[in-house]
């Protein structure tokens, strides 16, 4: 019985760190051939949260690509879509929203319904989406991943690794060059409100230009980014972060790492693992040619120093008035016109 009792205060007492070790995972890769710089724990299963949505986006694309859905496609929302939880948009059943808007609600606001409206309108019903979510992400060879719903929300059953989120950054890029440009919006108009994409290294990394960032309780902060320097593209996935700075500080630090690695020729960041994470010998080969990607402008002198240098959210807003690169994207609600 004292066993018992013991094991169980064990359990009730331990400190939090012991469960915050056990959720982390980075992974560090160089996206054209597929190399590993850094590996920490990036083929156990952890919970996704919100990356969840880069597959939801990703079928998205497809759909926009097959003409299946348009752009500027007014879809309805249903009451499940607008009783989800924060994050969302607030959307009111029965109005519309345009798949546009919905995209950048997702990649921006991270909006649980939008997600929700998307997968309903793709698939009749979420648990359907979900499925063809899963069966999808096993062709990517994402093969210790498994969805069961489009936001990310937090199901015990849905699972995936660093290593597949990278292996889907990487797909979101190669497959939709043209759509994965919306993952490097720095925010979004809803009515009279604006949205700061909560991806910083799309806002503020010198040549970030996405990707998707991600919480619940049971995962803690995820951020899986994507950079370009001289060429060269990095995707970085940091997982279980135990707050908003520490994922950010991480991910700009392990991209830093590894561009200095590919400066100074060196294999990799730590000797953890030099094997390749894509084998572009037995890849199929595309047409599509890889985009040019734009230069980024830097808001923050030396950010990847200390993030207590970003600038406000006031003063970026500022700024992106000034440079004119604000996608004006603006809800379309059915029933405001009534």
């Amino acid at each position: 019985m004292k066993r018992i009792l013991l094991i169980l205060l064990f359990v009730v007492f331990s400190p939090p760190t012991l469960f915050a070790q056990t959720r982390t995972a980075s992974l560090l890769v160089e996206a054209e051939t597929g190399r590993v710089l850094f590996s920490q724990n990036a083929m156990e299963k952890r919970y996704p949260a919100s990356l969840t949505k880069m597959m939801t986006l990703y079928l998205v694309f497809d759909a926009l690509e097959k003409g299946e859905i348009q752009m500027d496609q007014l879809l309805t929302v249903s009451q499940k879509a607008a009783d989800m939880p924060r994050s969302k948009m607030g959307l009111k059943a029965n109005s519309t929203i345009s798949v546009e808007n919905a995209i950048f609600s997702m990649i921006s606001r991270s909006a649980n319904d939008a997600a929700v409206v998307i997968a309903e309108a793709l698939a009749g019903s979420e648990a359907q989406f979900a499925d063809k979510m899963t069966r999808v992400a096993h062709e990517l060879g994402m093969k210790n991943t498994r969805f069961k719903n489009a936001s990310g929300l937090h199901d015990k059953d849905q699972v995936t690794t660093a290593q597949d989120m990278t292996i889907l950054a990487r797909a979101l890029i190669q497959h939709f060059p043209e759509y994965y440009k919306l993952f490097s919006i720095k925010g979004f108009r809803y009515g009279k409100r604006y949205y700061g994409n909560h991806n910083l290294v799309a806002r503020f990394y010198k040549g970030g230009d996405g990707l998707k960032t991600g919480y619940v309780d049971a995962s803690g902060y995820h951020v899986v980014g994507s950079a370009k320097r001289d060429g060269k593209r990095l995707i970085g996935i940091v997982m279980g972060r135990n707050s908003v700075r520490q994922r950010d500080r991480d991910i700009f630090k392990l991209l830093d790492s590894g561009f200095a690695a590919l400066k100074n020729d060196k294999k990799d960041i730590n000797t953890l693992n030099t094997d390749a994470l894509f084998d572009p010998a037995t890849e199929q080969q595309t047409d599509i040619k890889e985009q040019k990607y734009r230069e980024r402008r830097i808001a923050a002198k030396k950010l990847s120093e200390s993030l207590d240098k970003i600038v406000s959210i006031e003063q970026s807003l500022k700024n992106e008035y000034q440079e004119n690169i604000i996608k004006k994207a603006i809800i379309d609600w059915g029933n405001k016109k009534r």
